[in-house]
């Protein structure tokens, strides 16, 4: 059986334009009949072949098919506009070979002008800024020199934001020293490419935010409401433990300057509780977030505290508590002034259990009577990874649903997984590139995700195989009408 004709590939005038279709139901004098087209399923459904030319079409085109056909798709609309069967499909792109497999600390994106922006910390003493435009196409790499205390421990020692200030893209990046006895921060700004923006008087590896006798091997950075100042959180941990007992913070402006000198923003509540995972937001009246995990060690669940902060890093009010599983991979977000004041969008995204079954929920309202949302029920018995946007249409989320190959002897190559993201009305949809699980290594735990135009998201996972050994970042570019 002879394959479909390609229809965009006629010669019979303009493929796209729709508007001149004639309409093949009118009595066509001695042509007959005409014949339905090769095309049957999506917008192509019930289309019969139009006259052009004084005869019907050999092979359709959108003259027969509609203004809305595509010979192959590009709209996010929710219509299959191809005709084979598949509405707004994913596309999946390999955008760069990774070293080292960056974990969710080495990793960041950020949207820019004319596509993403993404930094990874996969080698020594350097920081690749990948650009790709708003198909996720990557365009290019630029390598910028970074300074790291503790080259034996280059990578396990620092950690990475990409930030949008007042003065354009800015790379936020902090390393711990030797047996991580103080932790330093720096900033260096870029371009809207990713390249790095030389300032008079400033060292290539970026102006120094901090240097502070306490380490901790992940920081977490946000910038103020108006772009002009970093606030950077750390706690007080070490080469052998990753939580803290502490929570430190320090606020300064783009060129170093300090603005709050570093000081104790919160401690544990109790001498057997330690402090994990932490979040710091920007809020839009001047003022700062932060959101910190407390548990015991080794236990299955603890408290989610969260503090409000003036523009000078002065506690605001009473702290609020939430339960939560351990590691609830939480995130900050603002939903911006659709969602009410400064203190009504600010909300929590995180994993949990709720009726017995596993779900991704948004926590609202937070510093009133706090809403509880359930953005999605994830796959049983499997481990979701999420990323989140805030959208010119609201929340979106995207994750990676992870289990085990225990066939797989090597335990740092047991990770496998699925590609989700919160498809047309919210609904979940299943966007891996084929039938197979997503092969994955044990610091795939992370997705980026960023807002392109017309609808359309841009997420990055990272996939990981053993033989050959390679680290891979990937770009899904779904449609989220």
């Amino acid at each position: 059986m002879n394959p479909v004709p390609d229809a965009g590939t006629v010669d019979s005038g303009t493929a796209d334009d729709g508007g001149t279709q004639t309409d093949a139901g009118t009595d066509a004098g001695s042509l007959g009949e005409p014949l339905p087209c090769e095309r049957t399923q999506g917008i192509c459904a019930g289309a019969r072949r139009a006259v052009v030319d004084g005869a019907y079409e050999p092979v359709c085109t959108a003259r027969s098919y509609g203004a809305d056909y595509e010979a192959t798709e590009t709209r996010c609309d929710g219509l299959d506009n191809d005709c084979d069967g598949v509405a707004d499909p994913p596309s999946w792109s390999q955008v760069a070979s990774l070293g080292a497999p960056p974990h969710a600390g080495r990793i960041s994106s950020l949207r820019v002008t004319d596509g993403v922006l993404a930094v990874a910390f996969d080698r020594v003493a350097v920081a690749r800024v990948i650009r790709m435009d708003t198909a996720m196409t990557p365009l290019g790499v630029a390598d910028v020199r970074v300074e790291v205390l503790d080259e034996s421990l280059a990578l396990d020692s620092v950690s990475t934001r990409l930030l949008r200030t007042s003065q354009g893209p800015a790379l936020y990046y902090a390393s711990a020293g030797p047996e991580y006895d103080h932790t330093q921060g720096h900033l260096i700004l870029l371009d809207e490419q990713g390249r790095r923006v030389p300032r008079e008087g400033e060292p290539e590896v970026g102006v120094l935010l901090f240097d502070q006798p306490v380490g901790d091997r992940a920081t977490a950075a946000a910038v103020s409401a108006d772009g002009s100042r970093v606030f950077a959180a750390w706690r007080d941990a070490s080469q052998y433990v990753t939580s803290g007992r502490e929570l430190w913070g320090t606020l300064t402006e783009l060129e170093g300057e300090s603005v709050v000198a570093p000081r104790v923003l919160m401690r544990a509540l109790a001498e057997d509780k330690l402090l994990y995972g932490v979040e710091v937001m920007g809020l839009r009246d001047g003022g700062f977030l932060v959101l910190v995990q407390e548990m015991k060690q080794g236990a299955s669940e603890g408290l989610l505290r969260l503090q409000r902060f003036d523009s000078g890093l002065q506690p605001v009010g009473d702290e609020r508590t939430f339960p939560a599983e351990a590691n609830p991979n939480a995130r900050l977000v603002d939903l911006g002034a659709v969602a009410g004041g400064a203190l009504e969008s600010p909300a929590i995204v995180l994993r949990g259990i709720l009726g017995g079954e596993r779900v991704l929920m948004a926590l609202g309202n937070l510093f009133g009577e706090v809403t509880r949302r359930t953005l999605a029920v994830t796959t049983p018995r499997e481990t979701p990874w999420v990323g989140t946007a805030v959208t010119s249409r609201g929340l979106q989320a995207a994750w990676l649903s992870t289990s085990f190959d225990l066939e797989e002897p090597e335990p740092a190559f047991m990770w496998r997984g699925r590609f989700w993201a919160l498809g047309k009305a919210g609904v979940p949809a299943d966007l891996t590139s084929g039938p197979e699980y997503l092969p994955l290594n044990q610091f795939s735990q992370w997705v980026m995700l960023e807002e392109l135009p017309d609808r359309w998201m841009g997420a990055l996972v990272m996939t990981s195989t053993k033989s050959p050994m390679a680290h891979t970042l990937q770009a899904v570019r779904y449609c989220a009408p």
